[in-house]
């Protein structure tokens, strides 16, 4: 059948299946050259970290890690009730201190019915107090440093109406017990 067909019909066809080809290798092989540069970008990320975990003798490595151990927050693991009240409620009160909030009261609410959380208890501590909305802000961004700490609760500001800079707060922090 190729025999009878004239030189034109048979670069046509010729043509026409390098194309075909051609076609087919565009819509096939984008979409698999996309994922290989996407998986050889991933493949580097994860390499970085396995270099910030376990950084070998790599000086910029070992600096990263440094800045990683001093950017994550500090904690303890937690003690017996009577042990973890004292230790947690005296770091929350030193960071009151330092951020120079007036204390009104500082007591331990829903300790009977405190949240369980595998085999610990939830401890809520709760603040109220005055102070300018400032110190609010320095102590919240302070909290990271208490060893105890697991979270905030609740938080509440209230503005007084003659001077807007001076705040009430109400702050519930909360600690594990064993």
């Amino acid at each position: 059948m190729l025999g009878k067909l004239s030189q034109r019909d048979r670069r046509t066809i010729m043509f026409g299946a390098a194309a075909a080809l051609v076609i087919i290798g565009w819509s096939l092989g984008l979409p698999w050259l996309k994922d290989w540069q996407e998986t050889r970008t991933a493949l580097a990320a994860r390499k970085q970290q396995i270099k910030l975990i376990a950084p070998g003798d790599d000086q910029a490595a070992a600096k990263a890690v440094e800045e990683l151990v001093r950017a994550v927050p500090v904690f303890e693991m937690p003690q017996r009730e009577k042990e973890q009240i004292v230790l947690f409620r005296d770091a929350f009160s030193e960071q009151l201190k330092k951020a120079g909030i007036k204390v009104r009261t500082l007591e331990y609410t829903g300790t009977a019915a405190a949240r369980r959380v595998g085999a610990y208890r939830l401890l809520r501590l709760q603040c109220r107090g005055q102070c300018q909305l400032n110190q609010a802000f320095d102590l919240l961004a302070a909290l990271n440093e208490n060893p105890y700490l697991v979270g905030v609760e609740d938080i509440q500001l209230k503005c007084d109406p003659r001077n807007r800079q001076n705040v009430d707060l109400t702050l519930t922090v909360s600690t594990f017990v064993k």
